[in-house]
C-alpha cells in the first residue's frame, strides 16, 4: 500500500476545520437518492436546497450559478478525473445549516457544477464534504436512505447511550485520514491497494496504472463517459473485479470503470489506486468514526458478495 512519504508536510496541507454545532448527541438526516448520488437538504445563510453528500470533497464546494454574486476571490483551477476544469474561487459563508447541525464562517470553494444540474434535472447548491462530517461518528445507511451522525467524546465514543449495538461488524477495517479525505486499503489479484472513500462516487472507480496481476481479474463488458465536480468527460472502460477483498471479506463481482487518476492525486497531494463510491454502499451500512480510525460495514441481509 503506497502512502505519502512525508508526513510532516502532509499535515501542514489539511482544509481548515469547519467546527460542527448544534443541540444534538445524535441527528438522523435524510438522503434523498437521484439516480446513485445522495442529496441533503441545508440552507446557506438565506439560500435553501439540495447539495450532494460528497466525502470525495475536502470541504464545502458551492455551485456558482447561485453565489455569482456573493463576494468571490479568485482561487486556483479545479481539477479532477477528466483533467483540469473550470475557475475555482473561495468565499466565506456566515453560516450553514442542515437541521439541528450548524457551522459558521465557513470557508468554501466555489465552482460551475451547471453540468451536474442538467445531467440529473435537479437543482443543486453544492457539495457537503468531507470536513463538515469528520468530528463525528458517520452512519451512512443506503437501504433507508439516511444519514446519522453522533457526536463523540475525546475518546471516540459516541456520547448518545440511547443505543446498544451488539452486532459484529462484517467489515472493521483500519482508515487513513488524508487532507480530510478517507482513505482504506483492499486487495486484489494478491496486490495490496489504497482507495478513497467517496459517498458522491457513483460508481467504483479503479487506476489503469495497478498491477497486471489486478487487472487479470477485472473483466471488460463496455465503454462509457465518466464526469465528475468540473465539466469535463473522461472515456472510461467499465467491467468488474471478480473480487476485491477488504478485511478478512471478498466482495465479488464488484462494478469497477477503469481510468487514470493522476488528475486526483494532483487534488488529493497523495496516491491511490481507486475510489469506492455507491456500489459499496449499496452492500452495506458503513459507519465511520475517524477518531478511532475505523470503518464498519453491515452487510444488508439478502445482499451477495
Amino acid at each position: 500500500m503506497r502512502f505519502p512519504e512525508n508526513i510532516e508536510q502532509a499535515s501542514m496541507l489539511v482544509f481548515d476545520d469547519a467546527i460542527p454545532m448544534g443541540n444534538f448527541e445524535r441527528l438522523e438526516i435524510p438522503l434523498k437518492r437521484v439516480n446513485n448520488l445522495f442529496l441533503i437538504e441545508a440552507r446557506i445563510d438565506s439560500l435553501e436546497g439540495n447539495f450532494i453528500f460528497d466525502t470525495g470533497a475536502p470541504k464545502l464546494v458551492l455551485n456558482k450559478t447561485y453565489f455569482r454574486n456573493w463576494k468571490l476571490t479568485n482561487g486556483s483551477t479545479a481539477y479532477g478525473i477528466g483533467g483540469a476544469g473550470t475557475q475555482v474561487f473561495t468565499m466565506s459563508i456566515d453560516s450553514l445549516i442542515i437541521r439541528e447541525l450548524y457551522f459558521t464562517d465557513v470557508q468554501a470553494d466555489v465552482v460551475n457544477l451547471g453540468h451536474i444540474e442538467t445531467a440529473k434535472g435537479i437543482k443543486i447548491l453544492g457539495l457537503l464534504g468531507a470536513n463538515l462530517f469528520t468530528d463525528m461518528e458517520m452512519v451512512i445507511d443506503e437501504r433507508n436512505s439516511k444519514l446519522i451522525l453522533y457526536k463523540l467524546d475525546k475518546e471516540g465514543e459516541r456520547i448518545f447511550m440511547g443505543e446498544v449495538d451488539t452486532l459484529i461488524p462484517d467489515i472493521e477495517i483500519p482508515i487513513e485520514l488524508y487532507n480530510n479525505i478517507i482513505f482504506l486499503g483492499a486487495e486484489a489479484g494478491g496486490k495490496k491497494l489504497r482507495f478513497c472513500f467517496d459517498s458522491g462516487a457513483e460508481i467504483n472507480v479503479l487506476d489503469n496504472m495497478v498491477s497486471n496481476k489486478v487487472l487479470n481479474h477485472f473483466t471488460l463488458t463496455n465503454r462509457a463517459v465518466l464526469g465528475g465536480s468540473s465539466d469535463q468527460n473522461v472515456g472510461v472502460l467499465r467491467g468488474e473485479l471478480d473480487f476485491l477483498i477488504i478485511d478478512q471479506d471478498t466482495l465479488k463481482n464488484m462494478p469497477f470503470v477503469l481510468t487514470g487518476l493522476t488528475n486526483l492525486e494532483t487534488v488529493y497531494n497523495t496516491t491511490l489506486d481507486g475510489i469506492l463510491g455507491f456500489p459499496f454502499l449499496e452492500k452495506g451500512l458503513v459507519i465511520i468514526n475517524t477518531k478511532k480510525k475505523k470503518l464498519y460495514q453491515y452487510f444488508y441481509m439478502e445482499e451477495t458478495r
